[in-house]
């Protein structure tokens, strides 16, 4: 059997468990029917897929356990289950890349440049073993003709709005910032070690951030916006952050409560909804949007 054929079955085996508490036999249907769809061979024997629960355990850190009373086998530790999520997401598609091959009208992808994922594998490498790294840098937002070569050290990767960004300290100033990896070439790993900041944890420094601008020095604010019956339907299935909750239902509107830092990034957000939204609080934030839609009228003016 083939190494695809492998992760695409550990994916079948924790798809189905997680809707529901399975017998070997419910799971083993399960494997024939998919077996069927996708023209592959899913099917296991007890003694494989006894081996294979330790394999996705190792791989996935998904614990899956037999019940003997109800004869039943449960996920009952699903680990980082955002970050698997995220895995078997990504195999999907990349299982749905190689199908579609003689479907290309059929699968329609976004226009794009590269996101410098080729870097990702060098960067994890680099913070793993807390190694400096250099690098060149172009920004989008100067008026410099040359990429600027940085020294920084690595401290985590973070997602944000489809795009990758290096967490890091700068060696030149020792602030901590963000850099897209996109912009980033000729990385290289140097062999000089540094030791990571005392008490920083990038998770809890993004915390109440959206997007990569971060004001960990300040208070987050509560954020209390209004959207359309029709926008709140969207903004529920897709939140806008973790802190969402929500505070009104029905028919004539959708309202939440949020509490981040209203950055720029999230000013843009908002602004990119347009009539769909309303900033109810804080009145600082309900101010600088009225700013921002006036300055976009006068520009037809």
């Amino acid at each position: 059997m083939s190494k695809k054929q492998f992760l695409k079955r550990y994916s079948l085996i924790i798809n189905k468990l997680r809707k529901n508490a399975s017998s070997f036999e419910e799971i083993q249907k399960y494997l024939v029917e998919q077996s069927i769809n996708d023209e592959e061979n899913y099917e296991i024997s007890i003694r494989t897929f006894q081996r294979e629960i330790k394999e996705i355990a190792s791989t996935h850190n998904i614990e899956i356990k037999y019940f003997r009373s109800e004869n039943v086998y449960k996920i009952i530790n699903d680990g980082n289950e955002e970050r698997n999520e995220r895995l078997m997401e990504s195999f999907e598609i990349i299982d749905a890349l190689k199908i579609s091959s003689n479907l290309s009208n059929h699968l329609i992808l976004e226009k794009r440049k590269p996101l410098g994922t080729n870097n990702m594998n060098y960067l994890i490498h680099a913070i793993k073993n807390r190694k400096e790294i250099r690098f060149f840098y172009s920004k989008y937002w100067t008026e410099e003709l040359v990429d600027t070569q940085r020294k920084v050290q690595p401290l985590a990767l973070k997602e944000a709005r489809y795009r990758w960004y290096l967490v890091a300290k700068d060696l030149k100033d020792n602030r901590i910032k963000t850099y897209g990896l996109d912009r980033i070439t000729n990385l290289e790993i140097t062999n000089l070690k540094f030791i990571f900041p005392e008490n920083y944890n990038p998770e809890e420094a993004f915390r109440h951030s959206f997007g990569i601008i971060n004001e960990d020095n300040k208070e987050p604010q509560k954020i209390v916006l209004s959207f359309s019956f029709e926008q709140g339907k969207y903004i529920k299935s897709l939140p806008l952050h973790h802190s969402q909750k929500e505070l009104t239902n029905d028919e004539k509107e959708y309202r939440i409560e949020l509490l981040l830092h209203p950055t720029y990034d999230f000013v843009m957000e908002l602004l990119s909804i347009g009539a769909e939204v309303k900033v109810l609080e804080p009145e600082s934030l309900k101010n600088e949007m009225i700013k921002k839609l006036e300055a976009t009228l006068n520009r037809y003016k």
